[in-house]
């Protein structure tokens, strides 16, 4: 597939979807975000197809974004145990001789 073919068909995918995204930058979404939402890898993509399509469709709007999964809380290390739930680094010889 030639270059320009993927240009084209880029174009082709946008072009329903111009004024919508027109409309989106205005309420500042990023290119990422809407190449997110169009199911699109590669935000520079979208925004050279949007600037450079040319076609005339019938205009529809963006989809939904899915339901974002709620962020994942990072849990904190905890100490290792030994045998009788006793911390391991307390069984550890005193250096020393304390």
């Amino acid at each position: 597939m030639a270059l320009n073919d993927r240009a084209t068909r880029m174009t082709a995918r946008v072009a329903p979807y111009k004024e919508a995204i027109a409309e989106a930058r205005r309420a500042g979404l990023t290119w990422r975000d809407i190449a997110q939402l169009l199911g699109i890898q590669g935000a520079d993509a979208v925004r050279q197809a949007v600037r450079k399509c040319q076609w005339a469709a019938e205009q529809i709007p963006l989809p939904e974004p899915l339901p974002q999964q709620p962020a994942r809380q990072q849990q904190q290390p905890t100490a290792p145990t030994g045998a009788g739930g006793k911390k391991t680094f307390d069984s550890l010889p005193q250096i020393g001789g304390k």
